[in-house]
């Protein structure tokens, strides 16, 4: 199916004035890659007793490996008194990557549906969970690598076709709400879908689609998920406007209504979505994340989740790359990713592009975009995936859930 190979690996810049590559701290600022060892006052807070705010900076700053031992987005004018457990963020909190002090530098937002006090209309308040429930971190380990954890993203399902020959698993998407899931349209009633596929089912809490049980070992003991959960579609809402042989794509976006309400475990949990105004704009050079099981380079399916993260790109500089193709990308769309590496082509179409967003004292996970389509073959360097922007459809999916 077209567009299930989307991902593109990011990879580092070499600095042409240090033999560490750069990177981005979890504020946004300039650093080094090296080893932990090497980076004086995250070792130091490695060491200590971690707080849960302390814990995600870590994994924030986590940019790849020596061998089996992580590496860090390290910054020297960090000295070492700085607190422990403290972050550098502003009042009103940041997105992951995107500078906190620099309110100039901030995206525009676009109007938002929610009140002044940045809560939901009381139509729509009660269909989707608030942030005590929705986009939470369940892992607290610094990790890296393609290979997601066993607990990590547990918004993410797959989407079940009925076929002539079967079934089986084509498209992603992500938990927004005890009934829903959100995923792309062309995944619904794209061109290149077959007219003899059928939504059946939404698969969540899995991890490894070839096992029944799924452990992994863990300081000598084996942790263990729950048995995944097929549930029963019992709804299909695709965007009005969406035109599958429109070769824009625009508004790819649907929604999958579940047959029943499914209940909330450590495996299976709703991300959030990007409703308030701090949580929109155009977000450029944020490092996002995209994760699934998609098509690998050699294209086989993998049977365990994936994950990496890609950096979001201007419309100046994504635009004129598919204008090239004669495609046309609007404002409801973004950009990421075009930097090849020889991990690409990880992920589901229909999956989410997501970021964490800290609010003093709790860390969300949000859908920012979700996988529309992009390059082929993958991983071609200047050529970013494209993605639909969540936030200019928050009013479309408030209007068309329903308890």
């Amino acid at each position: 199916m077209r567009g299930l190979w989307i991902f593109l690996n990011v990879a580092f810049v070499y600095s042409q004035t240090s033999k560490y590559e750069s990177c981005r701290t979890p504020d946004g600022k300039l650093g080094e890659c090296k080893a932990i060892s090497q980076c004086h006052y995250i070792s130091v807070m490695a060491e200590q007793s971690l707080s849960y705010s302390t814990i995600m900076f870590l994994k924030k700053s986590q940019c790849g490996f020596e061998g089996r031992n992580p590496k860090v987005c390290c910054m020297d004018e960090y000295d070492d008194n700085r607190k422990e457990d403290t972050l550098p963020t502003s009042e009103d909190g940041y997105m992951a990557g995107f500078p906190a002090s620099s309110t100039k530098e901030r995206p525009p937002v676009y109007p938002s549906i929610t009140k002044p006090d940045g809560t939901f209309p009381v139509s729509s308040r009660n269909l989707l969970p608030d942030r005590s429930v929705c986009g939470t971190a369940t892992e607290n380990r610094i990790v890296g690598g393609q290979v997601a954890e066993l607990d990590e993203f547990p918004w993410m399902a797959l989407i079940e076709y009925r076929k002539p020959s079967g079934s089986g698993f084509h498209c992603g998407g992500v938990l927004i709400s005890k009934r829903y899931i959100l995923t792309a349209a062309h995944c619904v009633k794209g061109r290149d879908l077959p007219k003899t596929w059928q939504i059946s089912n939404v698969r969540l809490g899995e991890y490894n689609t070839q096992t029944a049980k799924d452990c992994i070992p863990q300081s000598g003991y084996e942790y263990c998920s729950d048995p995944p959960l097929d549930v029963p579609v019992s709804e299909v809402v695709v965007h009005e406007m969406y035109d599958p042989f429109d070769q824009n794509q625009y508004h790819d976006i649907a929604l999958l209504r579940l047959e029943y309400d499914v209940q909330f475990t450590t495996f299976i949990k709703p991300i959030c979505l990007p409703t308030s105004e701090k949580l929109q704009g155009n977000y450029v050079g944020i490092n996002m994340t995209v994760a699934g099981w998609g098509k690998t380079e050699t294209k086989s399916e993998s049977k365990v989740k994936l994950k990496l993260q890609v950096p979001v790109r201007s419309m100046d500089e994504c635009g004129p790359v598919y204008s090239t193709k004669n495609v046309k990308l609007s404002k409801g769309q973004l950009c990421a990713g075009g930097i090849e590496g020889k991990d690409s082509c990880r992920g589901d179409s229909g999956g989410p592009l997501m970021t964490l967003y800290y609010v003093p004292s709790d860390y969300n996970w949000y859908a920012t975009g979700v996988v529309s389509f992009g390059p082929s073959p993958c991983g071609v360097a200047g050529w970013p995936g494209v993605y639909t922007k969540v936030s200019e459809y928050i009013p479309w999916i408030l209007k068309t859930i329903k308890a």
